[in-house]
């Protein structure tokens, strides 16, 4: 672990028994991010899974938008895998099923049946890593989409920063087309690329609501309650190179206070659209 990853543990562990008490509302709500899963890391992934569904209430998203079902008293959690990467499909989704665990994949459509070059390109200049990735299949995808515990959420064509474009319709409504084509099923989940309140637009942001996107998420850490606007709801991005003490810092909230006085400017411009 470097430095700065564990300063910023440090902070959070800190601060999460303060936000915890703080946070009254029940029942609690938060969503879970996460982007690799590699091969090597299944049992490590399988193995936190595990721990965090006996601590918390892992639910699906449908349950988390609706409230229903949900335990008010311990925290509840959905969890999502963001930009279509073929390990999701290969090991992310394995070790859900192995657990009985529900889960949401947000696939930007782009990505799709990449392979060789082109998927290096996607790596690059799509998700911005320098890592290179496999993407998943038009056929895994529509397995994903037919498995009980699973849905598809949209993350555009291209990937792009929606602060910086207003090709809404090859961004944002058709993908959710192609997605509702695939599963043959509403698409009803939009995750922004990147994250974070500089990647978006007042204007993105209303593209999303009016191409029929019941909820869009953010990477900023929050508790999803009850007046949360439901296209700025918050998760945390989690990873599984951070320590199992630093898990268990964002899941109780302690990395919100900081997080939201970061992007306090940007939010609140999002906030009074």
């Amino acid at each position: 672990m470097d430095a700065k990853r564990a300063v910023r543990g440090a902070l959070i562990g800190a601060a999460a028994p303060v936000a915890e008490r703080a946070f009254r509302e029940r029942p609690r709500v938060r969503v879970l991010a996460f982007h690799d899963t590699p091969p090597m890391k299944e049992g490590e992934l399988r193995e936190r899974l595990r721990r965090l569904a006996d601590r918390c209430a892992v639910v699906s998203l449908v349950g988390a938008f609706e409230r229903t079902q949900l335990d008010p008293e311990r925290l509840n959690v959905a969890l999502t895998f963001d930009d279509g990467l073929k390990e999701h499909h290969t090991v992310a989704a394995r070790v859900l099923d192995d657990l009985g665990l529900a889960g949401t994949f947000f696939v930007p459509t782009g990505a799709l049946d990449l392979e060789g070059q082109a998927a290096v390109a996607f790596s690059r200049h799509g998700l911005r890593r320098s890592r290179t990735f496999e993407f998943m299949s038009t056929r895994d995808l529509r397995e994903l989409a037919e498995h009980p515990l699973f849905e598809l959420g949209g993350h555009t064509h291209s990937h792009p920063d929606l602060g910086e474009t207003d090709d809404f319709a090859v961004e944002i409504v058709e993908p959710k087309q192609a997605l509702e084509r695939v599963s043959g099923k509403p698409v009803r989940w939009f995750a922004y690329p990147f994250g974070s309140p500089l990647n978006l637009s007042p204007r993105s942001v209303d593209a999303i609501r009016l191409a029929g996107y019941e909820t869009a998420f953010t990477i900023v850490p929050a508790y999803w309650s009850a007046s949360t606007d439901p296209h700025l709801v918050g998760r945390d991005a989690l990873s599984l190179d951070d320590s199992a003490r630093s898990w268990e810092g964002f899941l109780r909230g302690g990395y919100d206070a900081l997080s939201a006085f970061k992007y306090r400017r940007p939010l609140a411009a999002l906030q009074s659209r």
